[in-house]
């Protein structure tokens, strides 16, 4: 988010991660406090059938152990790591790690479970067998994936807020007492020029693959794990959120959140793609079968489990599941173990080839779309808050060739249109409580694709009340709305006060707005509100927010080193033999604004003037250059003392007077 009439001074402060403590309970072996007891056979296994297995809290990416049937989960909310019997049930070991461990590794080779996450500290290595704290590893960000060298050990991290890599070394064991933790092995950065997200490595070339965030083409990266010297880059799809190696075929199945497809690259042609999948739910985990026929495809956008042919290269059939699914591993020939976003239970599919055309799936045409050149479109229709509406219908209008249809939207928010010719179709859509609306569609000749219908904002159901502060993108500003959201809970007690950003990040309400923001220009040259003020007002509508307050901070350093004519001029006549350019010490002068926009979403209009309150800050602390830190703490303390300063000003011009 920019402003017209502000000038934004860039700022970089650095903030360290702290290391993991090494104080971890051990559990009881065995213990069965994690999960519930089920009815077993004569030999305690689990009866044959698909089964719901309870867990404490929900997870994410799950990962197995095919040779013992054990499966490595990681509790979100409990903030753990357990791991399961997969024939009786039962939990083997649970282990408090500290955060929510929201992806789990295993290396088999050496027995040890890996554990981390995107607000993670570090990284963990635990004990395969006992749940024992092996190595807390501290790192700069969280992890998104982890991948493991089964040779030599060697683990590697994601870590996509820091654009980087860690590499570490395979985790010291010491019998008996706890090893000095600076003798032990730490990690290794290796910069990527973007965000990586998915990680695959290949025993057979040394190499490692990574997924980069964004839309290059080039998304695909083959780094040398020893010095991070980038090898190759392969065309792997927009957005590659999740990797499978399947060596034995020497083939790199990559799972597109963006470009919602799945290719298949042949390694032994240099990343050559083979095939491209287009799914008909955006994914987000990705499992192979032992065999390397079916990639089992999860989606957090819906409860469908899609199954994909890699002999054929054709999406074969979408599994309705409870909740919407994410992390999956496979386990044997046949069983495969699901987990579904907020549901604290983990789901065994046995023998799930033998579900493909029952009555729980749908089979889309045996495995392909209509031949000739028609399609599928399907998706969700979705408010201003990015949530699913609960009612509703669309109405696709009549063609030359095709009839006008109406399809109804499902109780999640998603609808499936009919089989149609390829092209550009106009569908209303009707929704209780919004305005009519009507957008294009497109159907892509044989595929199923996926195509999300976002509403505008309709009528608030009672009268906006409420305050949300907005900072801008410059450093500070965060902290100055953090502030100001405080101070005016207690100045206007009446009114629900909501900081839409703070230095934590966007407030999950706010969150599926933030594209409203972005490039939004407010005033003009003249402080007057543009016609951008409308995203402000459907931010307002959704919030209930009457009032929103934008926030800025602008910060400058001024060190001077150089020679002062008038001082030298006098010390010549003290000291003739001191070099004319003398340093004069003046001191650091650290220099703030503070600006805050207050915009009444129910009286203003593009045209009308601003109004917007300043204060200001200011420390001369004299002596050398400061490191950022120091400077940190001092432009922080100037953003608290500007508070009651705007409080004062809002004392006497209350802007909240509508």
């Amino acid at each position: 988010m920019r402003w017209q009439w502000l000038v934004v001074l860039s700022g970089v402060l650095g903030l360290g991660s702290p290391v993991l403590g090494q104080g971890i309970p051990l559990p009881a072996a065995g213990s069965s406090s994690a999960v519930e007891n089920f009815s077993t056979d004569g030999n305690g296994l689990r009866t044959e059938g698909d089964w719901l297995l309870p867990l404490r809290s929900s997870a994410d990416r799950i990962d197995g152990v095919p040779d013992r049937g054990w499966v490595a989960v990681g509790l979100l909310e409990e903030q753990a790591v357990t791991l399961l019997d997969g024939a009786s049930g039962d939990p083997l070991w649970q282990v408090a790690v500290g955060f929510a461990p929201s992806v789990v590794r295993v290396d088999e080779a050496r027995q040890v479970v890996y554990a981390s996450g995107p607000n993670a500290p570090g990284l963990v290595a635990l004990d395969l067998l006992t749940g024992e704290l092996i190595q807390a590893y501290g790192l700069p960000a969280g992890v998104l994936d982890i991948a493991v060298d089964a040779a030599t050990g060697r683990v590697f991290a994601s870590m996509p807020s820091a654009q980087s890599l860690a590499v570490m070394a395979a985790p010291l064991r010491v019998s008996g007492a706890q090893s000095d933790p600076s003798e032990q092995p730490q990690a290794r950065n290796l910069p990527m020029p973007g965000p990586p997200l998915a990680l695959a490595y290949d025993a057979q070339r040394g190499s490692l693959f990574v997924g980069l965030a964004g839309e290059d083409p080039l998304s695909l990266l083959v780094v040398n794990p020893d010095n991070g010297e980038l090898l190759a880059r392969w065309r792997g799809g927009n957005t590659p959120e999740a990797m499978a190696l399947d060596a034995e075929r020497q083939r790199l199945v990559v799972l597109n959140s963006g470009s919602q497809d799945l290719t298949v690259l042949d390694l032994s042609r240099s990343g050559e793609a083979l095939q491209r999948v287009g799914l008909d739910w955006r994914p987000t985990r990705l499992a192979l079968s032992p065999d390397g026929r079916w990639a089992y495809v999860t989606s957090r956008d819906s409860d469908r489990l899609q199954l994909v042919d890699l002999q054929t290269g054709r999406l074969a059939a979408s599994l309705r599941l409870q909740g919407q699914p994410t992390g999956l591993v496979m386990l044997g020939e046949r069983d495969l173990w699901v987990v579904a976003a907020g549901i604290p239970a983990l789901r065994r599919l046995q023998d799930i080839q033998a579900q493909v055309g029952d009555g729980g799936t749908e089979v889309l045409n045996g495995g392909v779309p209509s031949p000739g050149n028609r399609g599928v479109v399907t998706g969700r229709v979705l408010d201003i808050a990015g949530q699913p509406v609960q009612t509703g219908v669309l109405h696709l209008a009549a063609t030359p060739t095709q009839p006008r249809q109406t399809v109804r939207i499902a109780a999640d928010g998603t609808y499936v249109l009919p089989e149609l010719p390829a092209g550009l179709y106009l569908v209303d859509v009707e929704v209780p409580g919004f305005p009519l609306t009507s957008t294009q569609v497109e159907v892509r000749a044989g595929f199923v694709s996926t195509q999300d219908i976002r509403l505008p904002p309709g009528e608030p159901t009672r009268q906006p009340e409420g305050i949300g502060l907005l900072p801008d993108e410059p450093v500070y500003s965060d902290e100055l709305a953090r502030h100001l959201s405080m101070a005016l809970k207690e100045l206007q007690p009446q009114r629900p006060v909501l900081l839409l950003k703070g230095p934590l990040g966007p407030d999950p309400r706010f969150e599926p707005l933030l594209p409203l923001t972005q490039g939004l220009t407010l005033l003009d040259r003249d402080e007057r509100y543009t016609a951008d003020l409308a995203k402000l007002k459907a931010i307002g509508d959704a919030l209930e927010l009457r009032y929103i307050l934008l926030t800025q901070m602008q910060i400058s350093r001024d060190y001077n080193r150089q020679g002062n004519s008038l001082l030298n001029t006098a010390l010549r006549f003290v000291a003739p033999t001191v070099p004319v350019e003398i340093p004069n010490f003046t001191p650091n002068q650290l220099r703030s604004r503070g600006v805050v926009v207050v915009v009444d979403l129910q009286r203003d209009r593009p045209g009308d003037r601003a109004r917007y309150y300043e204060a200001y800050g200011r420390d001369d602390v004299g002596g050398d250059p400061m490191f950022e830190d120091a400077a940190a703490g001092l432009f922080r303390l100037q953003v608290r003392n500007m508070v009651p300063v705007f409080v004062q000003q809002w004392q006497t011009n209350n802007p909240f007077s509508g």
